[in-house]
């Protein structure tokens, strides 16, 4: 009877005049699962996730990609946490700075970007929205990305690197590493192999989006790269998180979305 009905409403439905009304309800859709909820933080369930992280009493959080400083204000006004904040563009640090102004015994802020690798890259940006610039010229090939024509020289460094100069600076339990670089994702962790071998992080959030099919990243490769972690998707508003499998291909839509890497026990 369930293969009668599924035939009946291919028939009728699988053809090309419903092609793209079959593709935007599945885009709806896709959004009940928590994918492309952009436009806040509170109905992407990131809100959720990170009272989450205050209720723990984290010591240090790590922030990188960290923009305007959004992120780390929350943590610092809702907990004890100290923060560490990375951010390369010019025009965002100069915002994050005033944060550092604010709460300067609760935050480090470095003005360059992480990576695999000590060097210098381009850095591509728009200046009406700061929040996707990007090392990825590729990416121009998104729509809404269309006026990150503008570009600066950016230093980058490998997260070990850093940690490595600075072990006084990382000398607490670490919460949360935090991980929003616009498609730079794989490449953060890739440098920071041995600071989480080393500073077990609890969690490891990181954005994944449309920018990583460019580059052939998946999540089931960020996975493989995080062996010691579960997966994790944050659902809309306060749904939590939901443990998922990375190999399957559901789970790997290039859809704007935020997953968590959780510590095995």
């Amino acid at each position: 009877m369930r293969n009668f009905i599924l035939s009946f409403v291919i028939f009728f439905l699988g053809r090309k005049s419903f092609y793209n009304l079959n593709l935007s309800v599945i885009k709806l859709f896709s959004v009940l699962i928590g994918n492309n909820i952009f436009f806040s933080s509170k109905a992407s369930g990131e809100n959720y996730f990170l009272k989450k992280i205050c209720q723990e009493s984290p010591d240090l959080c790590i922030d990188v990609g960290a923009n305007v400083g959004k992120y780390s204000e929350y943590i610092i006004t809702n907990s004890k946490s100290k923060i560490i904040a990375f951010e390369p563009s010019k025009i965002s640090y100069e915002q994050l700075s005033q944060l550092k102004k604010k709460y300067y015994n609760k935050i480090i802020i470095f003005n360059f970007g992480l990576g695999n690798k000590n060097k210098n890259l381009n850095l591509y940006y728009d200046k009406k929205n700061s929040l996707w610039s990007n090392y990825n010229p590729e990416v121009r090939d998104i729509h809404y990305l269309k006026n990150t024509n503008l570009i600066e020289k950016s230093k980058i460094k490998k997260l070990d690197t850093v940690f490595k100069n600075n072990k006084k600076k990382f000398d607490f339990d670490i919460k949360l590493l935090k991980i929003d670089t616009e498609g730079y994702e794989y490449e953060v962790l890739l440098g920071a192999r041995k600071f989480i071998k080393q500073k077990t992080p609890k969690y490891i959030q990181i954005e994944y989006n449309w920018h990583h099919l460019f580059k052939n990243i998946t999540l089931y490769k960020i996975s493989k790269l995080l062996k010691t972690y579960d997966v994790y998707k944050i659902l809309p508003y306060s749904g939590g998180l939901l443990k998922i499998d990375p190999k399957r291909p559901e789970n790997n839509f290039y859809n704007y979305s935020n997953y968590v890497f959780k510590l095995k026990k």
